[in-house]
Protein backbone atom coordinates (compact mmCIF):
# COMPACT_ATOMS: atom_id res chain seq x y z
CA UNK A 1 0.00 0.00 0.00
CA UNK A 2 1.27 3.33 -0.84
CA UNK A 3 2.18 6.01 1.91
CA UNK A 4 -0.16 8.60 2.33
CA UNK A 5 1.00 11.70 1.53
CA UNK A 6 1.06 14.79 3.96
CA UNK A 7 -1.62 16.65 2.21
CA UNK A 8 -3.99 13.46 2.60
CA UNK A 9 -3.11 12.76 6.16
CA UNK A 10 -4.04 16.13 7.33
CA UNK A 11 -7.28 15.87 5.82
CA UNK A 12 -8.31 13.32 7.17
CA UNK A 13 -6.90 13.96 10.70
CA UNK A 14 -9.16 17.37 10.43
CA UNK A 15 -12.24 15.14 9.59
CA UNK A 16 -11.23 12.69 12.14
CA UNK A 17 -12.84 12.62 15.65
CA UNK A 18 -9.42 13.13 17.70
CA UNK A 19 -7.41 16.05 18.16
CA UNK A 20 -3.60 15.56 17.62
CA UNK A 21 -1.21 16.76 20.76
CA UNK A 22 2.05 16.24 21.61
CA UNK A 23 3.13 14.02 18.56
CA UNK A 24 -0.11 12.01 18.95
CA UNK A 25 -3.94 11.34 18.64
CA UNK A 26 -5.77 12.26 21.77
CA UNK A 27 -9.61 10.93 21.85
CA UNK A 28 -11.83 13.70 22.72
CA UNK A 29 -14.62 11.94 24.47
CA UNK A 30 -17.44 14.58 23.21
CA UNK A 31 -16.05 16.72 25.39
CA UNK A 32 -12.68 18.06 24.46
CA UNK A 33 -13.87 18.79 20.92
CA UNK A 34 -13.27 22.57 20.29
CA UNK A 35 -15.57 24.96 20.84
CA UNK A 36 -15.99 28.39 23.05
CA UNK A 37 -14.00 28.89 25.79
CA UNK A 38 -16.45 29.84 27.87
CA UNK A 39 -18.96 26.57 27.21
CA UNK A 40 -16.31 24.56 27.89
CA UNK A 41 -15.48 26.04 31.43
CA UNK A 42 -18.97 25.29 32.12
CA UNK A 43 -18.85 21.91 31.59
CA UNK A 44 -19.46 19.73 35.23
CA UNK A 45 -17.60 17.13 34.89
CA UNK A 46 -18.08 13.08 36.51
CA UNK A 47 -15.57 11.46 34.49
CA UNK A 48 -12.20 12.45 35.86
CA UNK A 49 -9.74 13.47 39.02
CA UNK A 50 -9.54 16.94 38.18
CA UNK A 51 -10.37 19.58 35.18
CA UNK A 52 -9.53 17.12 32.51
CA UNK A 53 -8.33 20.31 30.48
CA UNK A 54 -9.13 19.99 26.58
CA UNK A 55 -6.23 21.16 24.35
CA UNK A 56 -7.63 24.94 24.19
CA UNK A 57 -8.17 24.87 27.68
CA UNK A 58 -4.51 24.10 28.51
CA UNK A 59 -3.10 25.99 25.88
CA UNK A 60 -5.34 29.19 27.35
CA UNK A 61 -4.24 28.53 30.83
CA UNK A 62 -0.31 28.45 29.82
CA UNK A 63 -1.32 31.82 28.35
CA UNK A 64 -2.74 33.34 31.14
CA UNK A 65 0.37 31.89 33.44
CA UNK A 66 3.29 33.48 30.99
CA UNK A 67 1.36 36.98 31.36
CA UNK A 68 0.80 36.77 35.09
CA UNK A 69 3.83 35.12 36.73
CA UNK A 70 5.59 34.24 33.52
CA UNK A 71 7.24 30.64 32.99
CA UNK A 72 11.13 29.83 33.47
CA UNK A 73 12.21 27.23 30.89
CA UNK A 74 13.80 24.17 32.31
CA UNK A 75 16.93 21.74 30.48
CA UNK A 76 16.62 18.55 30.24
CA UNK A 77 14.33 18.79 33.04
CA UNK A 78 16.60 20.93 35.32
CA UNK A 79 16.14 24.04 36.28
CA UNK A 80 13.68 26.52 35.89
CA UNK A 81 9.69 25.84 36.42
CA UNK A 82 10.77 22.31 37.18
CA UNK A 83 13.45 22.97 39.81
CA UNK A 84 10.89 25.55 41.47
CA UNK A 85 7.99 22.65 41.50
CA UNK A 86 10.57 19.79 42.83
CA UNK A 87 11.21 22.62 46.09
CA UNK A 88 7.46 23.64 46.11
CA UNK A 89 6.27 19.69 46.45
CA UNK A 90 9.18 18.04 48.80
CA UNK A 91 8.47 20.83 51.59
CA UNK A 92 4.49 19.84 51.31
CA UNK A 93 5.66 16.54 51.46
CA UNK A 94 8.12 16.99 54.38
CA UNK A 95 10.96 15.37 52.49
CA UNK A 96 14.77 16.51 51.94
CA UNK A 97 14.09 16.65 48.01
CA UNK A 98 11.99 15.68 45.12
CA UNK A 99 12.10 15.08 40.91
CA UNK A 100 10.32 15.75 38.25
CA UNK A 101 9.75 12.30 36.25
CA UNK A 102 7.35 11.82 33.07
CA UNK A 103 5.49 9.06 34.36
CA UNK A 104 4.02 7.44 37.97
CA UNK A 105 5.15 4.55 36.19
CA UNK A 106 8.23 5.56 36.27
CA UNK A 107 8.35 7.20 40.17
CA UNK A 108 7.26 3.93 41.20
CA UNK A 109 9.78 1.58 39.27
CA UNK A 110 12.87 3.95 40.37
CA UNK A 111 12.07 4.54 44.10
CA UNK A 112 11.14 0.52 44.60
CA UNK A 113 14.86 -0.20 42.62
CA UNK A 114 16.68 2.87 44.67
CA UNK A 115 15.18 1.50 47.87
CA UNK A 116 15.66 -2.14 47.23
CA UNK A 117 19.21 -2.35 46.64
CA UNK A 118 20.64 -6.06 47.37
CA UNK A 119 17.46 -6.71 48.76
CA UNK A 120 14.97 -7.87 45.67
CA UNK A 121 12.27 -8.75 46.96
CA UNK A 122 9.33 -5.99 47.61
CA UNK A 123 5.49 -6.70 48.85
CA UNK A 124 2.69 -4.51 47.15
CA UNK A 125 -1.10 -4.91 46.42
CA UNK A 126 -2.40 -7.22 44.36
CA UNK A 127 -4.50 -4.66 42.79
CA UNK A 128 -1.67 -1.97 42.55
CA UNK A 129 -0.55 0.15 39.92
CA UNK A 130 3.12 -1.54 39.36
CA UNK A 131 1.32 -5.15 40.12
CA UNK A 132 -1.22 -5.08 37.32
CA UNK A 133 -0.36 -2.16 35.04
CA UNK A 134 3.30 -1.30 34.52
CA UNK A 135 3.79 -4.55 32.04
CA UNK A 136 6.34 -6.25 34.59
CA UNK A 137 8.62 -3.48 34.33
CA UNK A 138 10.30 -3.87 37.63
CA UNK A 139 10.81 -7.65 37.32
CA UNK A 140 11.88 -7.20 33.82
CA UNK A 141 13.67 -3.84 33.97
CA UNK A 142 15.24 -3.86 37.58
CA UNK A 143 14.89 -7.44 38.39
CA UNK A 144 12.98 -7.04 41.91
CA UNK A 145 10.06 -9.88 42.58
CA UNK A 146 7.02 -8.66 43.69
CA UNK A 147 4.91 -10.34 46.35
CA UNK A 148 1.18 -9.79 45.79
CA UNK A 149 -0.64 -9.17 49.31
CA UNK A 150 -4.51 -7.86 49.80
CA UNK A 151 -6.75 -9.98 47.87
CA UNK A 152 -9.72 -8.63 48.83
CA UNK A 153 -8.96 -5.62 49.88
CA UNK A 154 -6.93 -2.76 49.71
CA UNK A 155 -5.50 -3.30 52.99
CA UNK A 156 -2.72 -5.81 53.77
CA UNK A 157 -2.35 -6.21 57.41
CA UNK A 158 1.43 -6.84 59.59
CA UNK A 159 0.29 -9.85 60.31
CA UNK A 160 0.74 -10.81 56.78
CA UNK A 161 3.87 -8.65 56.27
CA UNK A 162 5.54 -11.10 59.11
CA UNK A 163 4.14 -13.76 57.92
CA UNK A 164 5.62 -13.35 54.25
CA UNK A 165 8.70 -11.99 56.01
CA UNK A 166 8.91 -15.72 57.71
CA UNK A 167 8.23 -17.47 54.72
CA UNK A 168 10.81 -15.44 52.69
CA UNK A 169 13.44 -16.17 55.36
CA UNK A 170 12.91 -20.03 55.55
CA UNK A 171 13.91 -20.42 51.59
CA UNK A 172 16.97 -22.18 51.15
CA UNK A 173 18.46 -19.19 49.25
CA UNK A 174 18.16 -15.75 51.10
CA UNK A 175 16.56 -13.76 49.23
CA UNK A 176 15.33 -11.24 51.61
CA UNK A 177 12.29 -8.21 51.49
CA UNK A 178 14.10 -4.92 50.42
CA UNK A 179 10.94 -2.81 50.37
CA UNK A 180 7.10 -2.45 51.17
CA UNK A 181 5.04 -0.43 48.77
CA UNK A 182 1.81 0.52 50.01
CA UNK A 183 -0.60 2.42 46.98
CA UNK A 184 -3.38 4.45 48.50
CA UNK A 185 -6.42 5.02 47.17
CA UNK A 186 -6.36 2.29 44.91
CA UNK A 187 -7.28 2.83 41.28
CA UNK A 188 -8.54 -0.70 40.64
CA UNK A 189 -10.79 -0.77 44.07
CA UNK A 190 -12.41 2.15 43.29
CA UNK A 191 -10.74 4.44 45.41
CA UNK A 192 -10.66 2.68 48.37
CA UNK A 193 -8.25 3.82 51.11
CA UNK A 194 -5.65 1.63 52.74
CA UNK A 195 -6.30 1.64 56.32
CA UNK A 196 -4.33 4.21 58.35
CA UNK A 197 -4.21 2.76 61.29
CA UNK A 198 -2.53 -0.32 59.64
CA UNK A 199 -0.24 1.99 57.09
CA UNK A 200 1.30 2.93 60.32
CA UNK A 201 2.06 0.22 61.94
CA UNK A 202 3.51 -1.31 59.07
CA UNK A 203 5.63 1.28 58.00
CA UNK A 204 7.16 1.28 62.12
CA UNK A 205 7.71 -2.08 61.94
CA UNK A 206 9.42 -1.83 58.72
CA UNK A 207 11.36 0.78 60.32
CA UNK A 208 12.84 -1.23 62.76
CA UNK A 209 13.52 -4.29 60.64
CA UNK A 210 15.43 -2.14 58.39
CA UNK A 211 13.19 -2.89 55.22
CA UNK A 212 12.29 0.58 53.34
CA UNK A 213 8.78 2.05 52.33
CA UNK A 214 7.74 3.51 49.66
CA UNK A 215 3.97 5.21 48.88
CA UNK A 216 2.16 5.28 45.80
CA UNK A 217 0.38 8.52 46.72
CA UNK A 218 -0.76 9.11 43.02
CA UNK A 219 -4.13 10.21 44.54
CA UNK A 220 -2.43 11.37 47.70
CA UNK A 221 -3.84 14.97 48.05
CA UNK A 222 -7.74 13.72 46.96
CA UNK A 223 -7.11 11.44 49.69
CA UNK A 224 -6.48 13.96 52.31
CA UNK A 225 -9.77 15.53 50.99
CA UNK A 226 -11.43 12.84 52.44
CA UNK A 227 -9.26 11.92 55.37
CA UNK A 228 -8.83 15.09 56.50
CA UNK A 229 -4.72 13.91 56.97
CA UNK A 230 -2.79 15.86 55.54
CA UNK A 231 -0.01 14.49 52.49
CA UNK A 232 2.75 15.59 55.01
CA UNK A 233 1.37 13.37 57.77
CA UNK A 234 0.70 10.19 55.20
CA UNK A 235 4.58 10.53 53.64
CA UNK A 236 5.96 10.72 57.08
CA UNK A 237 5.32 7.18 57.43
CA UNK A 238 7.77 6.55 54.74
CA UNK A 239 10.67 6.62 53.03
CA UNK A 240 9.60 7.53 49.31
CA UNK A 241 6.28 8.99 48.04
CA UNK A 242 5.25 9.59 44.90
CA UNK A 243 1.94 11.95 43.68
CA UNK A 244 0.93 12.07 40.40
CA UNK A 245 0.96 15.58 38.56
CA UNK A 246 -1.69 15.44 36.20
CA UNK A 247 -4.86 13.04 37.76
CA UNK A 248 -5.83 16.30 39.34
CA UNK A 249 -3.35 19.42 39.49
CA UNK A 250 -4.48 19.53 35.80
CA UNK A 251 -0.59 19.19 34.01
CA UNK A 252 -0.80 17.22 30.73
CA UNK A 253 1.66 14.49 32.15
CA UNK A 254 3.97 14.04 34.91
CA UNK A 255 4.61 13.07 38.54
CA UNK A 256 6.69 13.72 41.75
CA UNK A 257 8.92 11.71 43.46
CA UNK A 258 10.14 12.70 46.96
CA UNK A 259 12.56 11.52 49.74
CA UNK A 260 15.94 11.65 51.53
CA UNK A 261 18.58 13.37 49.54
CA UNK A 262 21.00 10.12 49.44
CA UNK A 263 17.84 8.47 46.88
CA UNK A 264 16.82 11.64 45.19
CA UNK A 265 20.03 13.78 44.52
CA UNK A 266 21.69 11.94 41.77
CA UNK A 267 18.45 9.97 40.48
CA UNK A 268 18.32 12.45 37.26
CA UNK A 269 20.97 10.14 35.54
CA UNK A 270 19.09 6.94 36.05
CA UNK A 271 16.06 9.04 34.78
CA UNK A 272 17.49 10.05 31.85
CA UNK A 273 19.20 6.11 31.54
CA UNK A 274 15.39 5.20 31.70
CA UNK A 275 14.39 8.22 28.72
CA UNK A 276 12.70 9.77 31.40
CA UNK A 277 14.81 12.97 31.09
CA UNK A 278 12.35 15.18 28.68
CA UNK A 279 14.17 17.91 27.27
CA UNK A 280 11.51 20.26 27.82
CA UNK A 281 9.51 19.45 30.89
CA UNK A 282 8.31 23.33 31.65
CA UNK A 283 4.30 23.05 30.30
CA UNK A 284 3.98 20.45 32.67
CA UNK A 285 5.26 22.13 35.96
CA UNK A 286 3.72 25.84 35.23
CA UNK A 287 0.35 23.82 34.92
CA UNK A 288 1.13 22.32 38.70
CA UNK A 289 2.64 25.23 40.32
CA UNK A 290 -0.66 27.58 39.02
CA UNK A 291 -3.33 25.04 40.90
CA UNK A 292 -1.63 23.33 43.56
CA UNK A 293 -2.44 26.48 45.83
CA UNK A 294 -6.13 26.70 45.35
CA UNK A 295 -6.52 22.72 45.28
CA UNK A 296 -7.24 21.96 49.05
CA UNK A 297 -9.87 24.57 49.31
CA UNK A 298 -11.66 23.84 46.01
CA UNK A 299 -11.86 19.88 46.57
CA UNK A 300 -13.06 20.34 49.78
CA UNK A 301 -15.90 22.72 48.29
CA UNK A 302 -16.29 20.02 45.58
CA UNK A 303 -16.95 17.45 48.25
CA UNK A 304 -19.48 20.06 50.48
CA UNK A 305 -21.18 20.60 46.71
CA UNK A 306 -21.96 16.69 46.15
CA UNK A 307 -22.52 15.16 49.53
CA UNK A 308 -25.23 18.05 49.08
CA UNK A 309 -26.02 16.93 46.13
CA UNK A 310 -26.41 13.06 46.95
CA UNK A 311 -28.70 13.97 49.36
CA UNK A 312 -31.10 15.88 46.76
CA UNK A 313 -30.66 13.17 44.60
CA UNK A 314 -31.64 10.16 46.41
CA UNK A 315 -35.19 11.94 47.13
CA UNK A 316 -36.65 11.53 43.72
CA UNK A 317 -37.11 7.43 43.33
CA UNK A 318 -35.38 7.32 40.10
CA UNK A 319 -31.81 7.55 41.92
CA UNK A 320 -29.37 5.69 43.94
CA UNK A 321 -26.08 6.30 45.52
CA UNK A 322 -23.48 3.49 46.70
CA UNK A 323 -20.75 4.69 47.90
CA UNK A 324 -17.32 2.49 48.02
CA UNK A 325 -16.54 1.14 51.52
CA UNK A 326 -13.31 2.94 53.06
CA UNK A 327 -13.52 4.81 49.90
CA UNK A 328 -12.90 8.35 47.99
CA UNK A 329 -13.84 10.07 45.72
CA UNK A 330 -15.32 7.43 43.19
CA UNK A 331 -19.36 6.35 43.82
CA UNK A 332 -22.09 3.93 42.03
CA UNK A 333 -24.67 6.17 41.14
CA UNK A 334 -27.70 3.73 39.86
CA UNK A 335 -30.55 5.37 37.80
CA UNK A 336 -33.68 3.39 37.37
CA UNK A 337 -36.61 3.40 34.32
CA UNK A 338 -34.62 5.05 32.06
CA UNK A 339 -32.35 4.14 28.69
CA UNK A 340 -28.70 5.29 30.34
CA UNK A 341 -27.47 6.32 26.94
CA UNK A 342 -30.24 8.99 26.14
CA UNK A 343 -29.86 10.05 29.30
CA UNK A 344 -26.52 10.63 29.37
CA UNK A 345 -26.78 12.50 26.02
CA UNK A 346 -29.43 14.76 27.73
CA UNK A 347 -27.34 15.49 31.06
CA UNK A 348 -24.60 15.97 27.91
CA UNK A 349 -26.68 18.87 26.67
CA UNK A 350 -26.92 20.74 29.44
CA UNK A 351 -22.88 20.85 30.03
CA UNK A 352 -23.20 17.48 32.52
CA UNK A 353 -20.47 14.98 31.61
CA UNK A 354 -21.17 11.48 32.53
CA UNK A 355 -18.74 8.26 31.92
CA UNK A 356 -20.48 5.74 29.78
CA UNK A 357 -23.13 3.77 31.10
CA UNK A 358 -22.27 0.53 33.05
CA UNK A 359 -25.10 -1.77 32.30
CA UNK A 360 -24.57 -4.52 34.73
CA UNK A 361 -24.09 -1.97 37.24
CA UNK A 362 -27.68 -0.11 36.37
CA UNK A 363 -26.03 3.27 36.53
CA UNK A 364 -22.53 5.32 36.46
CA UNK A 365 -19.00 5.31 37.78
CA UNK A 366 -18.72 8.64 38.97
CA UNK A 367 -15.74 10.78 40.28
CA UNK A 368 -15.97 14.16 42.69
CA UNK A 369 -13.54 16.69 40.94
CA UNK A 370 -13.43 20.53 41.53
CA UNK A 371 -15.66 21.03 38.19
CA UNK A 372 -18.59 20.69 40.65
CA UNK A 373 -17.85 24.05 41.97
CA UNK A 374 -19.06 25.49 38.70
CA UNK A 375 -22.70 24.72 39.89
CA UNK A 376 -24.16 24.25 43.06
CA UNK A 377 -26.14 21.46 44.70
CA UNK A 378 -29.90 22.62 43.91
CA UNK A 379 -28.95 23.63 40.05
CA UNK A 380 -27.62 20.18 39.42
CA UNK A 381 -30.40 18.04 41.11
CA UNK A 382 -32.32 19.85 39.15
CA UNK A 383 -31.04 19.04 35.83
CA UNK A 384 -30.27 15.46 36.84
CA UNK A 385 -34.41 15.34 37.88
CA UNK A 386 -35.38 16.94 34.42
CA UNK A 387 -33.25 14.42 32.33
CA UNK A 388 -34.21 11.18 34.29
Amino acid sequence: MNLLSRRTFVKMAAASPVIGIAGGLYPTAGHSKIGDLEDLRKQVKFTGDGLSLSPREYVDVLQTISKKRGIEADYYSLGGAVEELEGRMAEDLGKERAIYLPTGTLANQLAARELAGDQTRVIVQIDSHIYNDSGDCAQQLSQLNLLPLAHDSATFTLDEVEETIDRTSSGRVTTGIGVIMIESPVRRRLGELFDYREMGKICSFARENGIKTHLDGARLYMASGYTGISPKEYASHFDTVYVSLWKYFNAASGAILAGPKEVIDNMYHTRRMFGGGLPEAWPFAAMVLHYIDDFEGEFSRAIETVESFFTLLQKHSSYEVQRIPNGSNVFKLIVKGTNLHDFRKRLRAKNVILPAPNSRLGGFVIKVNPTLNRTNAEALAALFTESV
